[in-house]
C-alpha cells in the first residue's frame, strides 16, 4: 500500500503544472496570451489555443473532484 500512495503523490505532483492557457474576453477558446495568433479571436489557432481538438469554452474538470 505504500508504494502505491507514493506513487499516486507523485503523479498528483507533477499533474497540477499551471496552465498557461487563460479564458479571454473576446476569445472563443482558452488560449495562451504571449502566443502569436495567425487567424482571428474567434476562429481556432491550432499553435495559441486549447485543447487541441478545438472545443469551444471548454474548461478542464476538476482535478480534485473525485475526492471531494
Amino acid at each position: 500500500m505504500k508504494p502505491f500512495c507514493a506513487a499516486l503523490t507523485i503523479c498528483m505532483l507533477f499533474g497540477m503544472s499551471p496552465s498557461r492557457y487563460i479564458s479571454l474576453p473576446g476569445y472563443a477558446f482558452r488560449t495562451d496570451p504571449t502566443c502569436h495568433r495567425t487567424v482571428s479571436k474567434l476562429q481556432f489557432d491550432r499553435r495559441c489555443d486549447w485543447p487541441r481538438i478545438g472545443i469551444k469554452d471548454f474548461s478542464p474538470p476538476n482535478q480534485f473532484g473525485i475526492w471531494l
